[in-house]
């Protein structure tokens, strides 16, 4: 492996120049306290790497110096153990322990070579390579590390460790890949108002898959304001990714029938009575009767006559409110979302009646359009208006 070139002065720290002209007097100072706190950082790690091998965090009874540390330090767990496995690795690293000192690396950076380099780690299983074969690899990549990460940022430092070490042992990385694999969890839990909290880890390959599909949903349209965030069209894409799995009709069978939203609805709330009782959802929450309105407007629906507010007398079949032709009609006409300037495509779409047929409209198409998620809520919750001109364009009104 060739050996990197020795850094100039002007770039051993990986930081601007003295006299760029990108950097003012201020970013200047900041820059200079960035890498006196990396020096300080280093001074830290090395004073944690004696107290560990001294013993005297016993002096308090501490079971470990991870423990000791997480106590006095005040910190977490996982932080406290990340900073004495690094302060014991970089017993071994000198040449990063001396740049690391000398302000030209991150505490980041430190911990991704770190990490990367300790191919002597104990794996069962797995033939290792000799102590003097593991050192002289060691030494090799430390150097070519250090030169890269005097321009790379820690994200892509770790890149090119991956790179080395799959080289040198591929079989470690398979096996730290597994071990993120077993790590993968998904919490999901409501609130007392009703919203839903997520948290959760994904691994390398999982989380890809999930954000290669939230960001072909996420994308930012015309009409999109400020205040859909990026973080709010993630949440939004989400959402969609789940419907557009439900629609797709592909998941498994749940009490013998496909999963499917399903709403419990009084009639005098689908025709926007006065008095009318909210709907509600399978798990007892509540949905306001316009929302219910809104996906009623293109949904399969299933007439339940009772006698009061339990005893069922009759239960009709579900029939869709938009009749399949009807709908490819549709698509063809408006060829995605109907309101100006959108531009969802119809599968991101809903059939919209202008005139709900609750209240009386007919499922045809002059009656209808399509309409995207959002947009379709503005008409019903937001209470927008909206009509078809002569020419077939959809005509909208703030309220």
């Amino acid at each position: 492996m060739e050996e990197p070139a020795e850094a100039s002065d002007s770039e051993a720290s990986g930081l601007a120049e003295k006299d760029s002209p990108e950097v003012g007097p201020l970013g200047r100072e900041y820059l200079d306290l960035l890498e006196e706190s990396w020096r300080l950082d280093a001074r830290l790690a090395t004073t944690l790497a004696k107290l560990d091998s001294s013993g005297e965090w016993r002096l308090d009874g501490s079971a470990t110096c991870q423990a000791w540390l997480r106590q006095h330090g005040r910190m977490t767990a996982s932080a406290a153990s990340s900073r004495v496995k690094t302060a014991r690795r970089l017993r071994n690293l000198p040449r990063t322990a001396e740049a690391f000192a000398a302000g030209e690396l991150s505490s980041d950076h430190v911990r991704v070579i770190a990490h990367g380099t300790d191919v002597a780690e104990s794996l069962d299983g797995i033939d290792r390579l000799d102590v003097e074969e593991v050192a002289r690899l060691v030494a090799e990549g430390e150097k070519v590390f250090i030169d890269a990460a005097r321009s790379l940022d820690p994200t892509r430092l770790r890149r090119v460790v991956t790179h080395w070490r799959h080289a040198v042992e591929p079989q470690v990385v398979i096996t730290d890949k597994t071990g993120r694999v077993c790590r993968r969890k998904l919490h999901m839990s409501q609130t007392l108002d009703g919203r839903f909290v997520i948290d959760g880890e994904l691994d390398l390959e999982g989380g890809t898959v999930l954000q290669t599909a939230l960001d072909a949903l996420m994308q930012p349209g015309p009409t999109d304001t400020p205040r859909r965030t990026a973080s709010r069209r993630r949440a939004d894409a989400l959402v969609e990714l789940a419907r557009q799995g439900l629609d797709g009709g592909r998941l498994p069978t749940a009490g013998g029938e496909k999963p499917h939203l399903s709403v419990l609805v009084y009639l005098e709330t689908l025709e926007a009575r006065t008095g009318a009782p909210a709907a509600e959802f399978d798990n007892g929450e509540l949905l306001s009767g316009e929302a219910t309105r809104r996906l009623a407007c293109d949904a399969g629906i299933s007439r339940i006559i009772t006698d009061g507010t339990s005893q069922a007398l009759d239960v009709g079949r579900r029939t869709p409110t938009i009749p399949p032709a009807i709908r490819r009609a549709l698509v063809v006409r408006d060829r995605g979302c109907a309101w100006p300037g959108c531009d969802r495509p119809p599968g991101w779409c809903d059939a919209h009646h202008l005139h709900h047929w609750a209240n009386g409209g007919d499922t045809r198409l002059d009656n209808l359009a399509l309409l995207c998620r959002a947009h379709h809520t503005k008409l019903h919750e937001h209470r927008w208006t909206a009509e078809l001109t002569d020419d077939g364009e959809l005509e909208v009104k703030p309220p």
